[in-house]
């Protein structure tokens, strides 16, 4: 028997070979048959989703109609192509064609843009990449390129190409690669714009992973972009005086407005599917804690409940926390960092020392936060 340099021999590594070829097929035929089966209607994946994400009820509609439609309409495309192709998967996906409708979302920090769309790929069962548009660049300078993303979603999807093509990347901070003229600005925006174009348009890629090519299709990926576009509302408000129009800048948003605020016509255009969410309000973050099912607040509870200590927070604490996070203006995720600081010293030192009711009223919160 042939041991090879790296300790396993050629036997165990077909074995190897093979258990992963055989997951690889598992995954694809479990993908392919949750796509295929995906029924739920925009109201239904709403309501899953609201679970989840609290507050912008409107965005939440607008989103799941987007991706449930989406999704149905591939399901049904590649239940035709498989009975076609009898079988083969790879045909299947390679004839299958669907328009899709790209969306995104536009919104202050932490009101739920990423979450939304993490949470909508795990609801539907897809692969979900997330990836942050600060770190890329342009060929020539230091960061990551377009190629890079579907490399992060051949990975998403367990190796297997197949199922890479069906599922969701969102574009994190979108915003920050918008082409600006001011003098300092070295780098600007428009290379890595173009750049995505080409993918967002579905097009065929090959990914090289070592001595491997890979065929990687993103026809049937469903994208979402995501960002803050700080100061896009004056552009949007300056335009509708200019025209004579009156209402709410958001019932106004148009190409026009994002190219004008730095992106690249071509590359918003392939984003159809526009929502605006809100600035989550003192209440919308107390309802986060208190209703949503991924709540940080249940964590935090679960974590001391496993030392037998039972968390809970008056109506005006969690109130109180809530307007902390308001003000430090980071939205849902600056929840966790206030519950951090009000929590840490009893986190240390109650376990082993302390069993029963912890209650956390609004004083405890105001000398915690000092």
């Amino acid at each position: 028997m042939t041991i090879p340099d790296n300790g396993i021999s050629k036997q165990k590594e077909r074995r190897i070979e093979e258990k992963i070829a055989q997951f690889r097929v598992g995954k694809e035929m479990e993908a392919v048959q949750e796509i295929i089966e995906f029924d739920k209607t925009p109201s239904d994946l709403k309501a899953d989703m609201d679970r989840f994400v609290i507050g912008q009820d409107h965005g939440k509609k607008i989103v799941c109609t987007a991706i449930a439609f989406h999704y149905r309409r591939l399901g049904q495309a590649l239940k035709k192509g498989i009975i076609e192709s009898k079988g083969d998967i790879d045909i299947a996906l390679r004839n299958t064609k669907t328009p899709k409708a790209n969306i995104m979302i536009i919104g202050p920090t932490g009101c739920g843009k990423t979450y939304t769309s993490e949470t909508a790929s795990n609801l539907v069962g897809v692969s979900f990449v997330h990836e942050d548009m600060t770190k890329f660049s342009e060929v020539g300078y230091v960061g990551q390129n377009a190629s890079d993303i579907l490399v992060d979603l051949l990975l998403a999807a367990g190796g297997n190409p197949n199922v890479a093509q069906m599922g969701i990347v969102y574009f994190d901070e979108i915003d920050k690669i918008a082409t600006e003229t001011i003098a300092y600005k070295d780098v600007s925006g428009r290379g890595v714009q173009k750049g995505l174009l080409h993918m967002v348009d579905g097009s065929d890629n090959t990914v090289h992973i070592g001595k491997e090519r890979i065929f990687l299709s993103t026809k049937h990926v469903l994208f979402i972009a995501g960002g803050t576009f700080e100061n896009l509302d004056g552009i949007v408000k300056n335009r509708m005086i200019r025209q004579g129009l009156e209402g709410n800048w958001r019932n106004y948003l148009t190409t026009d407005d994002l190219v004008e605020f730095g992106m690249e016509r071509q590359l918003i255009g392939r984003f159809p599917v526009r929502v605006i969410y809100d600035q989550l309000s003192t209440q919308d973050l107390k309802d986060i804690m208190i209703k949503s099912e991924d709540s940080a607040l249940l964590a935090f509870r679960n974590d001391l409940m496993a030392w037998d200590i039972d968390l809970e927070f008056t109506d005006n604490a969690l109130t109180q926390i809530a307007r902390q996070a308001e003000q430090e203006g980071t939205g849902a995720r600056g929840l966790v960092s206030v519950l951090h600081r009000v929590l840490l010293e009893d986190m240390y030192h109650l376990p082993g020392t302390y069993t029963g009711e912890f209650v956390v009223d609004a004083n405890f919160v105001k000398e915690r936060l000092g």
